[in-house]
This record gives C-alpha cells, sequence and structure tokens, in this order.
C-alpha cells in the first residue's frame, strides 16, 4: 500500500516539477519533501524524477504513477459523492406496493413528482392486493405501500395520500341517466339492481358498499358481484349500474355515464400510505414528504 502522505507530496511535485515551490505549498523545507519522495521511490521501486541542477522532470514512471493517483482520486471523490447520496435518499432503490384500484386516482402524480425530484433513485413499483401489503411490507420486500384503510393497521403508520367521492355509473343511453342527469341520492340508487363488490376479492369496496347501502335504507338488490376496474365491464354490458370511485369518471365515457351522489359526500374511498417504522431506506423518507406535500396541495 502506498502511504497516503508520501503520494500527496508526489502529485503536488510532479505539478509544480520544482521542490521549492513544491514544498512551500506543502508548508514544509526542501530536504524533508526530497527525503520524502526517495521513500516514495524505494516503495515503488521506481525512480519517479529525472533531477538535474536546471530542472525536475518525471520519468515515465513518475507519469504514470502521478495519472493512476489522479485516477484514484477521482474515484475516491466519487465514491464519496455516491455515498453521501445514498445517504440523503438520492440514489438507491425504492420498492412501492400498489393497490390495481388506486391505479386510476391521482397516485400517478405522486410517482411522477417523486421522479422528477429523485431520477436517480431506482423506482420499484408493484401491483399488490391491500391485503397483501402488511406482510410484504414486516418482510422487507417493499418498502412503502399505498394500502386501503381497512388493512392499513396503526404500526404501519398510515397517512391518508388520497380521498375521492363514490358515484353512480351507468349506460349513457339508460333512461335513468337523464332523469337522473344532477345525481341522485342513495336510497334512490339503491331503489335499482346494481352490481356489488366481491367479499373475497374487492373486501374494501365491499365494506364501503355496505355502508352506502346502510346510510339508504333499502334492502339489497345485487345481481352480480365484481371488483374494479372490471365492475364497469358489467356496467357497460348493460347487466347493472354500480357505484365506483370518482377516478373511474375518466374510463368508458363514450358509452357510460357518472353521476354524483348527493348525499354521500362524507363517504369517500381513501387511499393511505403505510411502512414500518424502522425501515432505514433513506429515499422512503423522500417519498414520503413527496406524498406529504402532495396531500397539502
Amino acid at each position: 500500500m502506498l502511504d497516503s502522505k508520501l503520494s500527496e507530496m508526489f502529485l503536488i511535485l510532479a505539478e509544480e516539477l520544482h521542490f521549492g515551490r513544491a514544498a512551500q505549498r506543502l508548508f514544509m523545507t526542501q530536504p524533508p519533501l526530497s527525503q520524502a519522495i526517495r521513500r516514495l521511490e524505494e516503495q515503488v521501486g521506481a525512480s519517479l524524477f529525472i533531477r538535474t541542477t536546471r530542472s525536475v522532470q518525471l520519468t515515465a514512471a513518475g507519469a504514470e504513477l502521478q495519472r493512476r493517483l489522479r485516477l484514484i482520486g477521482t474515484e475516491l471523490e466519487q465514491t464519496v459523492q455516491a455515498v453521501q447520496q445514498v445517504h440523503r435518499g438520492e440514489t438507491g432503490m425504492l420498492r412501492i406496493a400498489l393497490t390495481p384500484s388506486s391505479a386510476y386516482a391521482g397516485v400517478s402524480r405522486h410517482l411522477y413528482r417523486f421522479r422528477q425530484d429523485f431520477p436517480q433513485v431506482d423506482m420499484q413499483v408493484y401491483e399488490m392486493n391491500s391485503s397483501d401489503m402488511p406482510a410484504a411490507l414486516y418482510e422487507r420486500r417493499v418498502d412503502v405501500a399505498l394500502i386501503r384503510p381497512s388493512f392499513a393497521v396503526p404500526d404501519l403508520n398510515p397517512q391518508l395520500v388520497e380521498s375521492e367521492p363514490m358515484m353512480f355509473v351507468l349506460r349513457r343511453d339508460d333512461p335513468r341517466a337523464q332523469e337522473h342527469s344532477q345525481g341522485l341520492t342513495l336510497f334512490q340508487a339503491f331503489s335499482y339492481e346494481m352490481v356489488a363488490y366481491s367479499r373475497q376479492q374487492s373486501r374494501y369496496f365491499h365494506l364501503l358498499q355496505q355502508r352506502l347501502l346502510q346510510r339508504s335504507g333499502c334492502l339489497p338488490r345485487f345481481v352480480q358481484e365484481s371488483m374494479v376496474p372490471t365492475v364497469l365491464i358489467m356496467v357497460e354490458a348493460g347487466i347493472a349500474p354500480a357505484i365506483v370511485p370518482a377516478s373511474l369518471a375518466r374510463l368508458r365515457t363514450d358509452t357510460l355515464v357518472y353521476l354524483p351522489l348527493l348525499d354521500a359526500d362524507d363517504i369517500a374511498a381513501e387511499l393511505m400510505s403505510a411502512y414500518v417504522s424502522d425501515n432505514s431506506n433513506p429515499a422512503l423518507v423522500n417519498f414520503l414528504a413527496v406524498l406529504e406535500q402532495g396531500r397539502l396541495l
């Protein structure tokens, strides 16, 4: 191993090619500098300088040592910079679990903002049912999950990311679309046959629909079960209307119409962020900050 102090002295002398000026930069006298260079030459087993009374020049071996020490210096600087970037969460990897039903909500704007702010972070997005997310977080298979509230247990630090109203969707050519063009009440909505959400495959929206049904005071008239976004196919096929999150209102607008529920403003589809407290990934802190900033806008 080369002595780092000797290497530093060599590089300065190689730049100055003058023992006096080099010694001055090193805040030392010439004799100790000459002795240090001789020790370095003994270490590498080669003469590094051609010394005359008039000049100092690098030998071929000296020029090669200068080139390699400069490369090492650059590599060390880049190494320190890379370590600091990882520490600040500016590089590295962030693994995000995303529930399929949230793909139509405003999640993409948060992901886009994070990509814009931290372009060197490798953002890996995994589609996953909310019911599978807690285990994935505990087992460190993902760093953060965008999860539905019914699965966001307290020790996963849930925070609200998105909240959107529910809407009544039916075919555009259905006479009821014109009848309720300004919206309809829950009682009116549940007086019709409707596509329900599967308790097994779409637990969160099943529970949400049950809350809406209970408020309506109606008896259920469900004709078939589905899940987001497949429920729109059922509606488009003319099987029955459905109640869906508002973010789906940009889909299939040529054949479907989405109507507001006039007395259900306080019952919304929510999406939460979730993570384990002892996750030490610095990129996670930055992602949570982006989510918080987006929530406050």
